[in-house]
């Protein structure tokens, strides 16, 4: 970070120091001399922010109020810029394995370390190239040797760290907040921020690997749970029957969700549990829930993978759209809600890694990440910023050895030695021919004036908004139109309680929309999703929420008008009051910054 800061008595006068971003902001305030509150106001009599009749209520400009606001708006983005900067900057370093471990839940891996000393990972452009193929297409050969592998992982003793529950306490260990630093407040975390993609992709590889060296064969691949694929001729979205219909299967696990058997369709939207809805409307809403978390909503690497996260900080404040639904999703379907501690296993950070099913839903994730990378859009691609590229991880290989890893060797798949069979993915097209995603009627379809009159008369968000059982609808005005980055809503400053979980879905233009409202709608337009985990920082980050709108804006033909109609959807086994900071619209231009 550069020292030579900058003090000046009038805002106009300040000189950048941190970043494009600033200088953005910089610009923005000399814009307040002449920017109209209200610009365009009645564009030709449609779509307007006001009714005409109101238009001289709005029409002060360049006074001297407004300008001191906008002054005083800027300087504290400014200074919070600054101190974003000033409190990170530091990749998060390989911690030392296990003398690192504080875990709660024991999660700590096997003393004394016995292996060679750690070393850094250079992969092997020796070995062949891994196809992952979906696990329901699996012939009897690949079926009895994915078997014979998990037997024998299960077989190895407690203290070698590659056993199945050894590794599941590693996952444990890094996804439950079992790793303190040195002179470091808040332990390591990985999820609900920009780390969580790589850090699993890793530790699957190295999973993968363990599996391979046991079986003796290094063309071993995981396959992939196609869950994403909601054909009705294929039994890709049941969970896979080799690893829930056989008793005496080295693939079982005993704490499974009832509801969750075949050849019960996975529900992407569950909150864990049992649905009533039909297999015909899980399809159609799976599909919806697919376009719109991973197509509509995430088209830059912020939005997919989540927030920044640096060494020291105090927990992830805000995931990426696809941690939260179908990852996190299909881990609350999968897990039992009537085990003695409910969701186990998959449904619980610390026991998920225990059941083998974490291993092919993970590989289908990874998946989806390669697959978005080709999704139309100039922006899907991982993030550059050095904290996220050189943020390093201790593993352990398929010797029993410890390895570190560093992200930016993560991402480069060529070296990791795999790939991935298709498989159909109509989620991309939300279902339809490409190029006809907008032919799926609105489920509260809205005529222009009928839309003029929602903004006219919807509130914006008070400053210290609450979200509880009653949806709640507000306003949210656009910014000017951009060519660079993509329109994103956030809601900032989130507040939950963090022993309790939090959701809701959003829905443009439809503020009858209530717990009912099916996500098959095409207003709605993403979810947030809040699962607390054992060993999570006592004090949490304020949360941050962020989606991308333009592309369904475009979908309802309300790209057109100059706000937006949000309503905000509670629901879940708790219903805990949020406190919501405020929301903005804005453009995010990731990779190139961190905004």
């Amino acid at each position: 970070m550069r020292e030579d800061n900058v003090i000046a008595n009038d805002l106009g006068e300040l000189t950048p120091i941190l970043s494009p971003e600033i200088v953005d902001l910089h610009t923005s305030v000399e814009r307040c001399h002449s920017r109209k509150i209200w610009n365009n106001s009645y564009r030709n009599n449609k779509k307007s922010r006001i009714p005409p009749q109101n238009m001289g209520k709005f029409q002060e400009t360049g006074s001297r109020r407004e300008l001191t606001c906008c002054k005083l708006g800027a300087l504290v983005l400014i200074v919070s810029q600054m101190l974003m900067r000033i409190t990170s900057g530091t990749p998060v370093p390989a911690p030392i394995l296990p003398d690192n471990c504080t875990s709660e839940e024991g999660c700590c891996m096997p003393q004394p370390y016995t292996g060679k000393p750690a070393r850094d990972f250079e992969g092997d452009l020796a070995l062949p190239i891994r196809i992952r193929r979906p696990v329901h297409k699996l012939n009897e050969s690949e079926i009895a040797r994915l078997e014979r592998g998990y037997k024998l992982l299960r077989e190895l003793p407690d203290l070698d760290p590659r056993s199945l529950s050894n590794q599941a306490n590693l996952h444990c260990l890094y996804c439950d907040n079992g790793i303190y630093y040195n002179n470091m407040t808040w332990p390591l975390e990985i999820h609900n921020h920009w780390l969580f993609l790589p850090w699993h992709r890793m530790f699957l590889y190295f999973h993968e690997r363990i599996l391979a060296k046991l079986l003796d064969d290094d063309t071993f691949a995981l396959p992939y749970w196609n869950w994403d694929n909601q054909s009705s001729s294929e039994e890709a979205n049941i969970l896979p029957r080799i690893y829930s219909t056989n008793e005496t299967s080295y693939l079982r696990d005993l704490n499974r969700n009832k509801c969750a058997q075949p050849p019960n369709l996975v529900h992407l939207n569950s909150i864990g549990g049992c649905t009533d809805k039909t297999a015909d409307e899980l399809r159609i809403e799976n599909t919806q829930v697919m376009y719109t978390q991973i197509v509509t909503g995430a088209p830059t690497p912020r939005l997919f993978f989540g927030e920044p996260y640096s060494y020291g900080d105090s927990g992830g404040y805000g995931p990426g759209t696809f941690e939260d639904n179908p990852h996190g999703t299909v881990h609350l379907w999968v897990g039992d809600p009537d085990a003695a501690t409910a969701f186990n296993d998959m449904g619980n950070f610390g026991r998920s890694a225990r059941d083998p099913v974490f291993y092919t839903h993970h590989s289908n994730i990874d998946r989806i990440w390669t697959i978005w990378k080709t999704l139309p859009g100039k922006q899907r691609t991982e993030p550059t910023h050095a904290d996220f590229l050189d943020s390093r991880f201790t593993y352990y290989d398929e010797n029993a050895d410890q390895v570190i890893v560093n992200l930016s060797q993560i991402i480069n798949t060529p070296l990791l030695r795999y790939e991935y069979e298709e498989s159909p993915t109509a989620w991309v097209s939300r279902g339809q021919k490409p190029g006809h995603e907008k032919n799926v009627t609105a489920c509260n379809p809205l005529s222009p004036s009928q839309t003029n009159a929602m903004i006219y008369t919807t509130p914006e968000l008070a400053a210290a908004g609450t979200l509880d059982a009653k949806p709640l609808t507000f306003r949210v005005t656009r910014p000017e139109r951009s060519d660079v980055g993509v329109e994103v809503l956030e809601i900032q400053g989130i507040k939950v309680d963090n022993t309790l979980q939090s959701h809701w879905g959003a829905y443009l233009f439809f503020p009858s929309a209530e717990l009912n409202t099916s996500v098959s709608c095409p207003e709605f337009f993403g979810t947030f999703n809040f699962s607390p985990h054992v060993g999570q920082a006592q004090v949490t980050r304020d949360l941050v929420w962020r989606v991308g709108i333009r592309q369904k804006l475009i979908d309802l033909g309300k790209d057109d008008y100059d706000d937006i109609v949000v309503t905000l959807v509670r629901f879940g086994p708790s219903i805990q009051q949020l406190q919501l900071g405020g929301t903005q619209v804005l453009y995010d231009t990731s990779p190139t910054t961190l905004d």
